[in-house]
């Protein structure tokens, strides 16, 4: 008797055991559950929650980031813009015309399709500074510096082809010499952009006093 009451005991024993083993297992896999969950969340967090999306010009593994940065710097400068007509329309026009100015986004692109968002985002931009010169001179445009931005921006476009072509070149020298020549242009363009918001402004009728 007495030893089967022994044999039942250490039964139950080895029972018990074997669940806390279990629930020490159970409870480890949970906690690494939650570890992987909250890495995740703060990389997303990271990003500011940016779809990163791919392009056809990817340099390595940090090709979809460094595509994901650029889209949010660009769709930026395009919110900059919509700022500058909302600014148009409330009759502000001196804050306007620098939003547009701001608005304009002089870096290389490593994506083809942010490359052409970018090029279409400059050219109605431009649009938008011809309008309010043509509305303030009634109806003409004659202002040096318009000619040579939209100059600037059209070999801007040329070069930033360029640069993506020798992005799939093993050319480093070609690859420099645009690199040198897209931050050339940079310069000149801002120079070229604050003379004309100058101009622009500079073509407002004065006000007559009676």
């Amino acid at each position: 008797m007495l030893t089967a009451l022994l044999a039942t005991a250490l039964v139950f024993a080895a029972i018990g055991l074997l669940l806390y083993l279990i629930a020490l297992l159970y409870i480890g896999f949970r906690a690494a559950t939650s570890e992987r969950r909250g890495s995740a969340s703060s990389r997303r967090g990271a990003t500011g929650g940016l779809r990163v999306v791919g392009g056809g010009n990817r340099s390595g593994p940090s090709g979809g980031w460094t595509t994901g940065v650029e889209r949010w710097r660009i769709e930026r400068c395009i919110a900059t813009g919509r700022r500058g007509d909302a600014l148009r329309e409330q009759g502000n026009l001196d804050a306007a015309l620098h939003a547009y100015q701001a608005g304009f986004f002089l870096h290389p692109v490593r994506d083809r399709q942010l490359a052409t968002t970018v090029a279409n985002h400059h050219t109605g931009l431009l649009s938008r500074l011809i309008s309010i010169t043509e509305d303030m001179q009634g109806g003409t445009v004659r202002l040096f510096s318009l000619a040579k931005v939209d100059r600037l921006l059209n070999e801007r476009s040329d070069l930033q082809r360029r640069y993506l072509a020798n992005r799939q070149s093993s050319d480093r020298q070609r690859q420099r010499e645009v690199d040198r020549q897209l931050a050339q242009n940079r310069s000149e363009l801002q120079a070229a952009l604050r003379q004309l918001i100058v101009e622009i402004q500079g073509s407002r009728p004065a006000e007559r006093l009676h």
